[in-house]
């Protein structure tokens, strides 16, 4: 990896000096890169994309293009700008390396950005940009787009590669994972409700971010408002569902993903009504009756399928999401369950809260 050359590959201003590792993240390589010339110092993000996961990374950089052309050019928008990347040399947002390894770069803002937010005011605002974000969109014909990785929240063909995995995964891993394969199987006939409504045609397909998590939204230092939504690698057609329930299941949650004292997770309803007070601001004429009805059920439906989909990493040998810790995958699945059960008594109350916003 020569970080100075890809300096020059994208026409940094000024001289390589050094660059920091950023550790968030589970799936592509990020560093802050730091040049410096006659006029001072400049500070660049380079991301190394993952080509496991995204097996055509022209297609992801061509979509958050003309994601964020059609945000420039019809909603001009103050309070919710978008993140261009750089073009290389050559024209392109992107530089292909000589070990064949796909890099993009922007320019570095010396923002905040929070991975589990307990201040009310910063959920609302993660919510009210998520949902501009969709709402900024309205109009975009999601059938344009790539689909960068297929049946990414299909939960029902998530479930069924789960249940192919549990067939050939080794004993060892398998015994230690019974609870969490039954309770993931007892539920499936929930956790493909989205897929049934969209294949009767009672959901409408839009464009989705698809990773809405609190550290995909940028926040200015002094006031904390949201600035821009982030990481658009996801972006394609999808549900509203999609959005609504993985922001509010991994912002409302209690804990971290992994967190391994299962007493301790829970999903706060008090956080619930301020992500969802943000989140409606843009939306309350947006959405059909049908997406307004489902979208505590989604909460539940997102975590169930993240549950599935640490599980079935853990049978398969950990080979998808980057781990820190000996059976980490399977930590997480049992934080999802148990985030699951904790949803699912108290979905009559999230849905009340919803009515009240909309």
């Amino acid at each position: 990896m020569d970080i100075s050359q890809l300096c020059t590959d994208f026409c940094f201003k000024g001289d390589f000096i050094c660059y920091d590792i950023i550790v968030a993240g589970n799936i592509n390589s990020t560093y802050k890169v730091h040049t410096e010339d006659e006029n001072g110092k400049h500070q660049y993000l380079l991301q190394k994309i993952n080509k496991n996961v995204f097996k055509e990374p022209e297609k992801i950089m061509e979509n958050i293009k003309n994601v964020n052309d059609y945000i420039d050019h019809r909603h001009k928008c103050e309070d919710l700008f978008v993140l261009h990347f750089k073009n290389s040399k050559q024209g392109f947002p992107y530089v292909i390396d000589e070990d064949g390894n796909f890099w993009r770069a922007c320019k570095f803002f010396d923002c905040a950005c929070f991975n589990s937010p307990s201040d009310l005011s910063v959920i609302e605002e993660a919510g009210r940009a998520f949902g501009q974000f969709q709402y900024l969109l309205d109009g975009y014909d999601a059938e344009r787009l790539h689909v960068t990785i297929p049946d990414f929240h299909n939960t029902r063909k998530r479930i069924a590669k789960l249940e192919k995995t549990i067939k050939y995964a080794p004993d060892s891993r398998k015994s230690n994972a019974l609870e969490e394969i039954q309770y993931i199987l007892d539920n499936k006939n929930i956790g493909v409700k989205l897929c049934e409504l969209l294949d009767e045609g009672k959901l409408p397909l839009r464009v989705t971010h698809n990773d809405t998590k609190c550290n995909n939204v940028l926040f200015n230092k002094d006031t904390l408002k949201a600035l821009a939504v982030i990481d658009l690698d996801t972006v394609m057609p999808g549900l509203c569902a999609y959005d609504f329930g993985d922001g509010a299941r991994s912002i409302c949650s209690l804990t971290d993903e992994d967190e391994v004292e299962l007493n301790k997770v829970g999903f706060d309803l008090e956080r619930f009504d301020r992500f969802c007070k943000g989140y409606f601001k843009y939306l309350k004429d947006y959405l059909t009756q049908d997406e307004k009805d489902t979208l505590a059920l989604s909460v539940y439906v997102m975590t169930l399928e993240l549950a599935s989909r640490f599980l079935q990493d853990y049978l398969n040998g950990d080979v998808y999401f980057r781990v820190a810790m000996k059976e980490h995958n399977l930590i997480r699945a049992r934080c999802q369950i148990a985030l699951c059960k904790d949803i699912k008594n108290k979905l009559e109350i999230m849905d009340e809260i919803i009515k009240k916003y909309l």
